[in-house]
C-alpha cells in the first residue's frame, strides 16, 4: 500500500483543481512562508476523516472552503480525493469492501451549508467505511502517519491515557477494540431487549385472563344480540306499514288544498297586474315630477353661481391696488442693498491680492531647502546599505563555523555508539528468522475459514435488511390505504343519502300542481312534463327557471285531441287545473323564428334559447316560451337592455329577476339552483351523485383488496426476519471470531518481516556511516580555520561603516528642521487665501439675486391694468345673464304644480284596488297555513317512516323494505326467560289469533335490559385472546433467543479481550526496547524509556515517556529544548516503525528545531526505512530537501492562490521533469556545502 495521488479543489488557499503524483521514496514539498504548504498536509488529514476544525487550524468545517480573494469569489465547496495503490485484496475484504481493483480512492466533500459527502471509488459511502479501511494499517487521522512541528509537543505533553492510541494503532488492535465496541453496544441493547421482554411477557399473562373472561362474555352478548335483531326487525316492519298508510291519508288531504289554492292564486295575479299597470302610470309622473324639480334645482343654483362670480371679481380688483404699493417698495430697497455689497466685495478682492504674492515667494524658498535634504537622506542610505552588508556577511560566517565545530562534535559520539548497535544487531537476526518460519504455518490455516464466514454472513445480512425495509413500507402503506378507505367509504354513505332524497322528490315531482301531477299519471297519452325534457347548466338553472315559471310543470303530449280529452277527465273528477302543450300545433309554426338572435349581444346578453338543450320535437315549443328571452347579469344591464331594444324583450337575471316586455319588474327572494327545491337543478344533482357514489365504490374495492394482499404479505415477512436475523447473529459471531485470530497473525508476521529487514539495513548503514564520518571530519577541520579568518575581517570593516552613519544622521536633522520651518508659514498663507476666496463668492451671489428681484416686482406692475378690465367685464355679463334665469324658474315652478294635482288622482284609484288585493291575499293565506299544517304532519310521519328505515340500517345492516313480515308468537313463563316462536301464516289462522306487537315489544324492551345489565362489551375478545395466546408464545421464544445471543456476546468479548492483551503486550514491549535503543543512537547516549501506568489494566492504561539526553538528570520530558523534544519525538516515531511501519508518511515542517548536527542524525535514520514505507516531507531544510526524489514547489503567483511547480530528481542529480509543470529546483549532487535554490 502506497500513497499514489492527491488531487485538492477548493480546500484552503488551493482554489483551483491542483493534483499532486507521488512516487516511491521521498516526496519534499517546500515554499515560502505562508504560500499554503501545510495546507497539503491538512488535506490528506481531512480526507482520512479529520473532524476537528480546531485540528485543521479553523474554528468551523466551512473554514476549509476557499474564502476568495480580493479578485476571486469565494467557492460553495471544497473536495480532497486520495488515491491508494497497492492495496491488498484481503484487506480490502477484510474491511467489508468488495472492490476488483488494487487501487482505492477516497474522496470527501463539504459545502458551507455544513452538508459533507465520502466517496469510495465514487461511490457514496460512510465514514465509518473509511475508518475501518485503514484500521490496524498505521494509517489515519490520529495514528502515527501524519506528523505535524505542533503534534511533537502535543505526543510528549498529552495526557498518558491518549498517548496510548497510537501505541494501539501499531498493535494492530484498533479494529478489535472497534468490534469490541460494537459488541458491547449490542449486549447492551440486548439487555434491554431482555428487559422488555419480561415486562411485556408480564403484561400478556395478565391479559390473558382478562380477555378469557371477556370472550365468554362477548359469545353471550352475540346470541342475545340475534334473538333482539329478529324481534326487533319484526316489530318495525309493522310500525313502518302503519306510517305507510296515515301518509297515503294525509297525501289525499294535501291535494284537494292544492286545487283550491291555485285558483286563488291566479285571481291574486291578475289583481296584481292591474295594480302594477297603475302604478307604472305613476312612476312616469313622478320622474316627470323630479325632472322638472330638478329644472329649478338647477336654475336657481346657476343664479347663486353668477351672484357668486360678481362677489368675487370686486375682491380680486381690491387686492391689485395693493400688490402695486407694495412691488414699488420692494424694487427700492433692492437697490440699496445693491450698492453696499459692492462695496464689500472690493475690500475682498483687494487683500486675496496680497496673499496670493506672499505665496508664491515661500514656494520657491521650500523647493530649496526639500533638495538639500534628499541629498544628504541618499548619502546616509548608501552608507546604512554598505553597513547591512558587511554585518550579514559577518554572521553568516559565524553561523557557517558553529554549525561545522557541532558537526565535529557529533561524528565523534555517532561512531562510538555504532559499535555497540552492530553486536546486538546480529544476534536479534537469528531469533526473528526461526519465529518467522512458526507464522507462515499458521496462517495459511485460517485464512480459507474466514472467507467462507464471512460470505455466508454478506448473504444473511442482505436478507434480513430486504425483509426489514419491505416490513416498513408495508406499514405505511396499510396506513395510507386505511385512511383513504375510511375517508372513501365516509363520502360514499353521504353521497347515496342525498341521491335517494333526490330521486324521491323527482319521482313524486315535488313543486307540481295538484292537476299537473294527475295528468302526468296518464302516462300511456302523455310524453312527460316538459321539465323532464330539458336540460340546462348548472350556473344557468335560476334564470330559466324564472324565465320558464309555471310553464316548467307543462305536460306534453302529441295531439291536441289527447290534451283536451286530459283537461275534460281533470274537470269530471274535480282534481285541478293543469296545462298541456300539443306539440303538432307548435311544428309548423314559425311566429317566433324572427326573434331568435343567433349570437351574443354586449348590451343585451345571451339568448335564453342558447342556454337550453332538447330534443328537436321540443325545440318548437322552447322556441314559443323562450324566444323572446334574454339573460344578462343583473337588474341594472336588464333595464339598460330593455331601454335599448325599446321593450322588445323579456330579460332575466342571473339571480332569477324578471323584466317583462310590459315593463314590470318581478323579484325578491329565491333558492340556489343546487337547492333540492328547484325542478331543474334535481336532475344535474342526481347526475353528479351517481357518478361519484359508482365511483366512490369503485375505488373502496380496490382498496379493500390492496389492503388484504398487504396483510397477508406482512405476516409470511415477519416470520422470514425472525429467521433470517437469528442465522445472521450465529454467523457474525463466528466471523469476529476467526477475523480475530487471522488479523493478529497477520499483524505479527508483517511485524516480523519489517524487524528482519529493518535489522540488516541497520546492519549496512551503520558500516557505510562510519566510513563517511571518517572522510567528512578531517573536510570539517580545514572549513573550520577558513570561517575563523573571514570573521576577524568582517568585524572591523562594521566598525568603520558605524562612524560615518552617525555623521550623515546629525546632518539629516538639521536640513529636516529648515524645511519643516517653511512648510509652516506656506501652510498659513494658502489658509488665509481660501478664506478670502470663500468670502468674495457669497457677496457676488447677493448681488446677483437682488437685480433679479427687482426686474421681477417691474414686470408685474405692468400687468396689473389689464387684469383690471378683465375683471369688470365679467361682473356686467354676470348681471345679464341673472335676469335671464329668473323668468326660466317662474315657468318651470308652475308645470310643477301641474303634475302633482294629477299624481294624487292616480293615487286615490291605486289604493282601491290594493284593498281588493288583500281580501284574495287573505283567503289565500289561509288556504296556504291549513295545506301547511298538513304538510307538516306528513312530512312528520315521512321523517318518522325514515327514522324507522335508518335506525334499521344503521343497527342491523339491512333495508327494512327487505324485511319479510312474519308471524310471532310469545309465551311468557313464571320463571326464565319468555319463549318465542316464528309460525307460518297458515299456522296463525289455525291457531286463530294474530301476533300480539305489544308482547314483541316487550319482549324487545327486556332483551334490550338483559343487554344493557351485561355493562360493555368487548366484541373482538375473543379474536384478542386467541392472538394474545399466541404472542405470549412467541415472546416466550424470543427471550430464549436473547438469553442465547448474551451469552454469544459475552464469549466473544472475553477471546477479544485475551486476544488484544496479548498482542499489546508483545508490541508493547518491542517498541519500548527499540525506543530505548534509538534513544541512544540518536542522541549518541542517555537514557529513555516507556512504562504503563498500571500494569494491572493492560487493556486501559496510560503510558509515560521518560528521556534523559546524556549529562542531564531531568524529571520530566516538558523540561527538554524544542530540539530534544523534536528527536524525542522522532526516536519514538521510528521505534514504532521498526515494529510496524506505516505505508506512508506525512512529515510537516517536523525538522524546523533542528540544528544541523540533528538533521543529519534525522535524515541518517529515515533513509532506513525508505524501502519499507513512503515519506511526504514538508520543509524548509536544505539537507532535507537533498534526499528527495520528487520535489514539489509552492507558490502564490496570484495574491492568496496557492499553485504547484514539480521536478522529479534522479540519482546522479539529471532532472527528469515531467511535461506541463514547471521546474522548481534542480537537485545537485549530495556533498557537502550544497544548497537547492527555489525558482519562483
Amino acid at each position: 500500500m502506497y500513497l499514489k495521488n492527491l488531487t485538492v479543489l477548493g480546500f484552503k488557499s488551493f482554489a483551483d483543481k491542483t493534483s499532486l503524483n507521488f512516487q516511491p521514496g521521498v516526496t519534499a514539498i517546500v515554499g515560502p512562508n505562508g504560500c499554503g504548504k501545510s495546507n497539503v498536509s491538512d488535506a490528506v488529514r481531512w480526507v482520512l476523516g479529520e473532524q476537528s476544525a480546531k485540528a485543521l487550524r479553523g474554528g468551523e468545517m466551512a473554514d476549509v472552503i476557499f474564502n476568495g480573494t480580493d479578485h476571486r469569489k469565494p467557492l460553495g465547496m471544497a473536495e480532497v480525493s486520495l488515491t491508494i495503490g497497492g492495496v491488498d485484496q484481503e484487506h480490502l475484504k477484510a474491511s467489508g469492501i468488495e472492490i476488483p481493483y488494487d487501487e482505492v480512492t477516497l474522496t470527501r466533500r463539504v459545502f458551507r451549508d455544513g452538508g459533507s459527502e465520502y466517496f469510495l471509488n465514487k461511490t457514496p459511502c460512510r465514514l465509518k467505511d473509511i475508518q475501518q479501511l485503514f484500521m490496524g494499517t498505521g494509517v489515519g487521522r490520529t495514528s502515527y502517519s501524519i506528523m505535524a512541528q505542533g503534534n511533537i509537543t502535543q505526543i510528549l505533553s498529552s495526557k498518558p491515557d491518549d498517548r496510548r492510541l497510537v501505541f494501539e494503532e501499531a498493535a494492530g488492535i484498533t479494529k478489535f477494540k472497534a468490534q469490541k465496541k460494537e459488541a458491547l453496544r449490542k449486549l447492551e441493547q440486548t439487555d434491554q431487549n431482555l428487559l422488555r421482554v419480561d415486562d411485556l411477557i408480564r403484561e400478556v399473562k395478565r391479559q390473558i385472563g382478562s380477555l378469557q373472561r371477556q370472550a365468554g362474555k362477548a359469545r353471550r352478548f352475540k346470541q342475545l344480540m340475534q334473538e333482539m335483531r329478529h324481534l326487533d326487525t319484526q316489530l318495525a316492519r309493522h310500525q313502518f306499514d302503519v306510517l305507510q298508510g296515515e301518509i297515503q291519508d294525509r297525501s289525499q288531504r294535501a291535494d284537494a288544498l292544492r286545487a283550491q289554492i291555485e285558483s286563488t292564486s291566479e285571481e291574486v295575479l291578475r289583481c296584481e297586474d292591474e295594480i302594477l299597470q297603475l302604478r307604472a302610470r305613476m312612476s312616469l309622473l313622478e320622474q316627470e315630477i323630479s325632472l322638472t324639480q330638478q329644472q329649478g334645482i338647477e336654475l336657481k343654483g346657476q343664479i347663486e353661481r353668477h351672484e357668486s362670480r360678481i362677489q368675487f371679481n370686486e375682491q380680486r380688483l381690491q387686492e391689485l391696488d395693493s400688490q402695486h404699493g407694495k412691488a414699488l417698495a420692494e424694487i427700492k430697497q433692492a437697490e440699496e442693498r445693491i450698492a453696499v455689497s459692492q462695496a464689500e466685495l472690493g475690500i475682498v478682492e483687494q487683500r486675496l491680492d496680497e496673499t496670493r504674492l506672499r505665496l508664491e515667494g515661500h514656494r520657491q524658498l521650500l523647493e530649496e531647502r526639500r533638495e538639500a535634504l534628499q541629498g544628504v537622506e541618499g548619502e546616509l542610505s548608501n552608507r546604512q546599505e554598505g553597513l547591512r552588508q558587511a554585518q550579514s556577511a559577518a554572521f553568516a560566517s559565524a553561523q557557517s563555523l558553529s554549525r561545522v565545530r557541532n558537526e565535529i562534535n557529533s561524528l565523534d559520539l555517532l561512531k562510538q555508539g555504532n559499535i555497540v548497535r552492530l553486536e546486538k544487531l546480529s544476534a536479534e537476526k537469528v531469533q526473528l528468522e526461526e519465529e518467522r518460519l512458526r507464522l507462515d504455518s499458521r496462517l495459511q490455516e485460517f485464512n480459507l475459514s474466514v472467507e467462507t464466514f464471512r460470505l455466508n454472513v454478506l448473504t444473511s445480512r442482505g436478507t434480513v435488511e430486504e425483509r426489514q425495509q419491505r416490513l416498513r413500507d408495508i406499514q405505511v402503506e396499510l396506513n395510507q390505504v386505511g385512511q383513504q378507505l375510511d375517508g372513501i367509504l365516509r363520502q360514499q354513505a353521504e353521497g347515496r343519502s342525498r341521491l335517494t332524497v333526490l330521486e324521491q322528490l323527482v319521482a313524486d315531482h315535488e313543486g307540481f300542481s295538484g292537476g299537473s301531477l294527475a295528468a302526468l299519471k296518464q302516462t300511456e297519452r302523455v310524453i312527460g312534463s316538459l321539465a323532464d325534457r330539458i336540460r340546462v347548466p348548472t350556473e344557468h338553472i335560476i334564470p330559466i327557471e324564472a324565465a320558464l315559471g309555471q310553464n316548467l310543470q307543462l305536460v306534453l303530449t302529441e295531439r291536441p285531441g289527447v290534451a283536451e280529452e286530459i283537461l275534460a277527465d281533470l274537470a269530471a273528477n274535480r282534481r285541478g287545473r293543469a296545462s298541456i302543450a300539443a306539440l303538432e300545433l307548435l311544428h309548423s309554426d314559425t311566429e317566433n323564428a324572427s326573434a331568435s338572435s343567433p349570437v351574443d349581444d354586449p348590451v343585451l346578453g345571451r339568448h335564453a334559447l342558447d342556454l337550453v338543450e332538447a330534443d328537436l320535437f321540443i325545440q318548437p315549443l322552447l322556441q314559443r316560451l323562450l324566444g323572446r328571452t334574454r339573460v344578462v347579469r343583473d337588474l341594472a344591464a336588464a333595464t339598460q337592455a330593455w331601454i335599448a331594444s325599446g321593450g322588445a324583450w323579456e330579460f332575466v337575471t342571473l339571480e332569477g329577476q324578471h323584466l317583462s316586455r310590459q315593463g314590470v319588474y318581478t323579484g325578491g327572494s329565491a333558492g340556489s339552483g343546487k337547492a333540492p327545491a328547484s325542478i331543474l337543478g334535481r336532475k344535474n344533482q342526481i347526475e353528479e351523485l351517481q357518478q361519484s357514489v359508482a365511483r366512490f365504490t369503485e375505488q373502496s374495492n380496490e382498496l379493500s383488496r390492496a389492503k388484504g394482499a398487504l396483510v397477508s404479505e406482512q405476516t409470511t415477512l415477519q416470520a422470514g426476519l425472525l429467521e433470517a436475523q437469528t442465522a445472521l447473529r450465529e454467523q457474525e459471531v463466528a466471523v469476529a471470531t476467526h477475523q480475530g485470530e487471522l488479523n493478529a497473525l497477520q499483524g505479527s508476521l508483517r511485524s516480523l518481516r519489517q524487524k528482519i529487514d529493518t535489522v540488516v539495513y541497520e546492519v549496512q548503514s551503520l558500516s557505510a556511516h562510519d566510513a563517511e564520518g571518517a572522510e567528512k571530519r578531517s573536510a570539517l577541520g580545514a572549513r573550520a580555520a577558513e570561517l575563523e579568518a573571514r570573521e576577524k575581517q568582517s568585524q572591523e570593516e562594521i566598525v568603520s561603516l558605524n562612524e560615518s552613519v552617525d555623521s550623515l544622521r546629525l546632518q539629516r536633522e538639521e536640513a529636516s528642521a529648515r524645511l519643516t520651518e517653511i512648510k509652516v508659514m506656506l501652510a498659513g498663507d494658502e489658509q488665509l487665501a481660501t478664506s478670502f476666496d470663500r468670502q468674495k463668492q457669497p457677496i457676488e451671489q447677493r448681488i446677483r439675486e437682488l437685480r433679479q428681484l427687482a426686474e421681477q416686482r417691474t414686470q408685474e406692475i405692468g400687468g396689473f391694468g389689464a387684469r383690471k378690465h378683465q375683471y369688470e367685464a365679467e361682473m356686467e355679463e354676470s348681471r345679464r345673464q341673472i335676469i335671464g334665469l329668473q323668468g326660466q324658474r317662474e315657468r318651470v315652478n308652475v308645470r310643477a304644480a301641474e303634475l302633482v294635482g294629477e299624481k294624487q288622482g292616480q293615487e286615490a284609484v291605486v289604493a282601491a284596488g290594493e284593498e281588493q288585493l288583500r281580501d284574495r291575499r287573505r283567503h289565500l293565506t289561509d288556504c296556504q297555513q291549513l295545506r301547511s299544517s298538513l304538510e307538516v304532519e306528513l312530512a312528520q310521519k315521512a321523517m318518522s317512516a325514515q327514522n324507522l328505515r335508518e335506525r334499521v340500517q344503521q343497527k342491523y345492516q339491512v333495508r327494512l323494505e327487505d324485511i319479510r313480515s312474519e308471524c310471532i308468537r310469545i309465551t311468557f313463563a313464571d320463571e326464565g326467560p319468555a319463549r318465542v316462536e316464528t309460525l307460518s301464516p297458515e299456522d296463525m289462522v289455525a291457531s286463530g289469533v294474530g301476533t300480539d306487537w305489544a308482547a314483541v315489544s316487550e319482549q324487545v324492551g327486556a332483551l334490550q335490559g338483559r343487554i344493557d345489565e351485561m355493562g360493555p362489551v368487548n366484541l373482538v375478545a375473543i379474536e384478542e385472546y386467541e392472538e394474545t395466546e399466541q404472542r405470549y408464545q412467541f415472546l416466550t421464544q424470543q427471550q430464549q433467543d436473547l438469553v442465547k445471543a448474551k451469552e454469544q456476546l459475552l464469549d466473544v468479548l472475553n477471546r477479544i479481550n485475551t486476544q488484544t492483551r496479548e498482542m499489546f503486550v508483545a508490541t508493547f514491549q518491542q517498541i519500548r526496547d527499540n525506543f530505548r535503543a534509538m534513544f541512544v543512537e540518536i542522541f549518541g547516549g542517555g537514557k529513555a524509556d516507556l512504562i504503563l501506568v498500571d500494569e494491572n489494566d493492560v487493556l486501559e492504561s496510560g503510558i509515560d515517556i521518560v528521556a534523559r539526553p546524556p549529562g542531564k538528570q531531568l524529571q520530566s520530558i516538558s523540561l527538554l529544548s524544542g530540539g530534544e523534544q523534536t528527536m524525542t519525538a522522532v526516536a519514538l516515531l521510528f521505534s514504532i516503525y521498526q515494529v510496524k511501519p506505516s505505508p506512508f508518511c506525512v512529515l510537516d515542517e517536523l525538522d524546523a528545531p533542528l540544528d544541523e548536527s540533528n538533521i543529519n542524525r534525522f535524515i541518517r535514520v529515515l533513509q532506513r526505512f525508505l524501502e519499507h514505507s513512503q515519506f511526504v516531507i514538508i520543509t524548509h531544510n536544505k539537507r532535507t530537501i537533498g534526499m528527495a526524489d520528487v520535489l514539489y514547489g509552492v507558490t502564490m503567483q496570484e495574491q492568496g492562490v496557492s499553485r504547484i511547480v514539480s521536478v522529479k530528481m534522479g540519482k546522479e542529480g539529471e532532472d527528469h521533469g515531467r511535461p506541463l509543470v514547471s521546474p522548481v529546483a534542480e537537485k545537485p549532487p549530495k556533498e557537502e556545502g550544497t544548497e537547492v535554490a527555489m525558482a519562483k
